[in-house]
């Protein structure tokens, strides 16, 4: 069993990020995310979300206390304003060949904790119904199925995908 570092990403953190993206897409153990490819406007992207800027976009990551890389990830993003500015929206990944072995629960609990002492009432996920491994990560960690969502994603080579709608109040 692999010893990690739950923490928040910072800037510097963006390669390690981006690499396990890229190798989930490559190995193809992250073909439920919409996308097939890791390209250079997704990259910059990210470093928008981790820049000291962003106020409504949060990530943490998982590091191997062995190898110092980063073998997981958790993003949570949210409203500061309106209806909706109490919930929370998370969404993870974790580095082909390291699932189910904790690593996405325990960066996900440590992120409904985060929440939670935000003052967030309301954390949601939608997962991809074939996606097993996040499902069983969701309802382990007291998130209950709302619904469905039919034809929700839109894969890069054209398929639609339907999604399952998580929540859990905090």
């Amino acid at each position: 069993m692999i010893s990690v570092t739950i923490r928040k990403a910072r800037l510097d953190d963006a390669k390690g990020i981006a690499e396990v993206s890229k190798q989930g897409l490559k190995q193809k153990t992250w073909i439920y995310t919409g996308s097939n490819k890791y390209t250079s406007k997704r990259y910059k992207q990210l470093l928008d979300r981790l820049s000291p800027k962003n106020s409504t976009f949060k990530m943490f990551i998982a590091i191997d206390k062995k190898t110092k890389k980063v073998v997981g990830q958790l993003s949570y993003s949210f409203r500061k304003t309106g209806r909706q500015k109490h919930i929370v929206g998370f969404g993870w990944g974790v580095y082909p060949g390291f699932e189910g072995q904790g690593i996405g629960t325990k960066l996900l609990k440590y992120a409904l904790e985060q929440a939670k002492k935000k003052g967030f009432k309301r954390a949601e996920a939608e997962v991809v119904v074939k996606n097993i491994g996040s499902i069983r990560m969701a309802e382990k960690c007291g998130f209950k199925l709302e619904g469905t969502k039919r034809k929700a994603l839109l894969t890069d080579d054209g398929k639609y995908l339907d999604v399952y709608v998580f929540g859990k109040l905090l």
